[in-house]
């Protein structure tokens, strides 16, 4: 896979609700990203999975799956198969959170995924700040859990200004941010 990491930061990116017609998108994006998947000590989710997970998010109203989109197409090889003909733009990461989880006001991150040729672009960051601006009024509290052994996507956050929360180790550990 061609590495754009130390590129020119992105300056902006959108997202829009991923809906059951765009699991060939995330899944083109997990695929791109076998890293994470090692992380976690889980195989790459197949097609299928991909949908049976999207469909199980559109039957949860407290739960968005979204899809990040950038405008400029990526300097990547395998750009093209992630173009997404409804926004005009290219998928490079993945969002999925929860409203009122665990606790009410809060809202959690259950993962942000960018994709593996495009990190370190300040994607992620771009993101998560936006998520922040749209959540803010309406929860007191953002969380992001961390599957595994992550110390990246432990710097990731705590560079963001989240503190550990909650211990769930073996699996899981989970860091917090207030929004008032």
């Amino acid at each position: 896979m061609e590495s754009v990491r130390n590129a020119l930061p992105v300056a902006a990116v959108s997202t829009r609700i991923a809906q059951a017609d765009d699991a060939y998108l995330v899944h083109a994006l997990y695929a791109a990203t076998p890293g994470y998947f090692d992380i976690i000590s889980i195989p790459i989710p197949t097609l299928e999975e991909v949908r049976t997970e999207i469909a199980a998010a559109e039957r949860d109203e407290r739960r968005k799956i979204e899809l990040v989109i950038e405008r400029e197409r990526p300097p990547f090889a395998q750009a093209d198969a992630c173009f997404d003909a409804a926004s005009g733009g290219w998928v490079v990461a993945y969002l999925d959170y929860k409203i009122d989880y665990p606790e009410p006001g809060d809202a959690t991150v259950n993962l942000l995924l960018v994709h593996g040729a495009l990190q370190d672009r300040g994607i992620g960051r771009l993101a998560v700040r936006d998520l922040e601006r749209r959540l803010r009024g309406s929860v007191q509290r953002v969380l992001a859990s961390i599957y595994g052994r992550n110390p990246g996507a432990r710097r990731f956050w705590e560079g963001l200004g989240y503190t550990f929360a909650i211990d769930a180790r073996p699996i899981l550990d989970w860091y917090a941010k207030a929004l008032t």
